[in-house]
C-alpha cells in the first residue's frame, strides 16, 4: 500500500487578487527602499535589503508580463508574491486603492495580462475609464458573447451604461470614435444605467442619423433597450426620431412608446403620414413593464414587438417605408424635427440599434444581454 504524501490543490486566483498581489508586491518593495534610505540617511547599521529589492522587483515584472505563464504557474506566481509582500512590508491592499489602480492606463494593462480582454473592451475601457473589475469582466463577456454568436456586426451601436458617471455613460462600444450620447441636461446618472426626469430636457442624443448611415427605407432595422420600470406613467417615450410632423404628406417616423395611461405600449415605423406601420401591444396581451425590448424590421411587410424572448406584437402587410427620418436618433424623447418633444420618467440599463433580426437572432441577443444585465444587478 503507497501512502499519498501530498496533494497539491490548484487555485484559481480572481482578477482581483491579481491586482491585490501586484500591490502589495508594490508596496512592500517601497517600504523596503524607504527603510533602506532612512538607514543609510541617520548613519545606522547596515543592513542588507538589496536582495529583497531585487526579488520585488523581478516579482513586479513576472506579475506585469503574467501571460508568459500557463495557468498554474500564474497561480503559483500570484500564491509567492502574496508570501513576498507579507514577509516584506505592509500587504494590506483597500478596495479604494484597487478601484484607484483600476482607472489607469497601468491598472488596464495589468488586468489585460491576466485576463487577455478582447480589443474592443479594451478601447472601450480606456475612453470609459470604469474602475469597476466586475463592469470591466462582464463587457469582456458580454462582448466575447456577442462575436461567438455571430452577432456583433449586427449593431451600429451599443450603450451599456457602465461608469462613474454620466460622462462616462456616452460611448458605444462597438466603435467608441462613433455615435456618442449627448445628454439633455434632464439625465443622470444612477446604479442601474441612466434615468430622466420626465421633461423634454431628459434625453440622450445618439448622435446615429439612420439616412446618414445610408439607410434609404425604413427596413432591415433593430433598436433595443432594457428598462426595469412599470408602465404607469402616460406617454413615456422611449426613442424616437419625427421628421416634417407637420407638413402634408410628410411626417416620417420611427418611435417607441409607452402609455401607463392607456396601458399599453406602440412601435411606430411609416414615412409619409402613411400610419400603416404602427404595432399596438395592449395591457392584456403585455402591461408593457421592465424588461427587454426589441423593435424590428427586416422588411417591408415585416415589423415585430418583442419582450424578453416573447413576441408581442406584429405588422405583416406592406408599409410606406421612404424617406427615413433624416435626423439623429433621441432616447428618452422624440427627436420632432430636431426638437425634443415629450420625454420619460423610465431608466434604461442598456441600448441598442443596429440591423434587423429574425426571431432567432433575437432570442439569442436577449440571453446575452440580459446575462450581462443580471452580473450587474439591473
Amino acid at each position: 500500500m503507497h501512502l499519498q504524501l501530498e496533494q497539491v490543490v490548484a487555485v484559481k486566483y480572481s482578477t482581483e487578487q491579481y491586482i491585490k498581489a501586484y500591490l502589495a508586491v508594490d508596496k512592500a518593495i517601497c517600504t523596503l527602499i524607504e527603510e533602506q534610505y532612512a538607514n543609510m540617511k541617520y548613519d545606522l547599521p547596515c543592513k542588507s535589503y538589496e536582495s529583497n529589492i531585487k526579488k520585488g522587483l523581478f516579482l513586479k515584472f513576472a506579475l506585469e508580463n503574467i501571460e508568459c505563464n500557463e495557468d498554474v504557474d500564474q497561480d503559483k506566481l500570484i500564491s509567492i508574491a502574496n508570501r513576498y509582500s507579507k514577509n516584506c512590508g505592509d500587504c494590506v491592499i483597500t478596495a479604494e486603492e484597487i478601484a484607484a489602480f483600476v482607472g489607469t492606463p497601468e491598472g488596464l494593462k495589468i488586468i489585460d495580462a491576466f485576463d487577455d480582454l478582447d480589443e474592443d473592451v479594451k478601447k472601450f475601457v480606456a475612453v470609459n475609464k470604469t474602475k469597476s473589475l466586475l463592469e470591466i469582466s462582464e463587457l469582456d463577456k458580454l462582448v466575447r458573447a456577442l462575436k461567438a454568436a455571430g452577432l456583433w456586426t449586427k449593431f451600429h451601436a451599443i450603450y451599456p451604461f457602465v461608469g462613474a458617471d454620466l460622462a462616462a455613460k456616452t460611448y458605444n462600444i462597438v466603435n467608441v470614435s462613433k455615435h456618442q450620447i449627448g445628454w439633455g441636461s434632464g439625465a443622470s446618472s444612477v446604479t442601474k444605467g441612466v434615468d430622466f426626469d420626465g421633461t423634454t430636457n431628459g434625453f440622450g442624443d445618439l448622435n446615429l442619423n439612420f439616412a446618414g448611415l445610408g439607410y434609404s427605407q425604413i427596413v432591415d432595422v433593430h433598436v433595443s433597450f432594457y428598462t426595469s420600470d412599470a408602465n404607469t406613467v402616460g406617454q413615456n417615450i422611449a426613442w424616437g426620431a419625427v421628421q416634417d410632423i407637420s407638413v402634408p404628406g410628410g411626417d416620417d417616423r420611427m418611435t417607441f412608446v409607452f402609455d401607463g395611461i392607456g396601458l399599453n405600449y406602440f412601435t411606430d415605423m411609416w414615412a409619409q403620414g402613411g400610419i400603416a406601420g404602427r404595432v399596438v401591444v395592449y395591457n392584456y396581451l403585455d402591461p408593457g413593464d421592465g424588461g427587454f425590448y426589441i423593435t424590428t424590421t427586416k422588411a417591408q411587410n415585416d415589423l415585430r414587438v418583442r419582450r424578453d424572448n416573447v413576441l408581442r406584437g406584429f405588422y405583416n402587410s406592406n408599409r410606406v417605408v421612404s424617406p427615413v427620418p433624416n435626423l439623429d436618433l433621441y432616447m428618452g424623447a422624440i427627436n420632432a424635427d430636431n426638437v425634443a418633444t415629450v420625454g420619460t420618467t423610465r431608466s434604461f440599463g442598456l441600448f441598442t440599434v443596429g440591423y434587423g433580426l429574425t426571431d432567432t437572432e433575437c432570442d439569442s441577443i436577449t440571453t446575452i444581454f440580459k446575462t450581462f444585465l443580471n452580473a450587474l444587478g439591473r
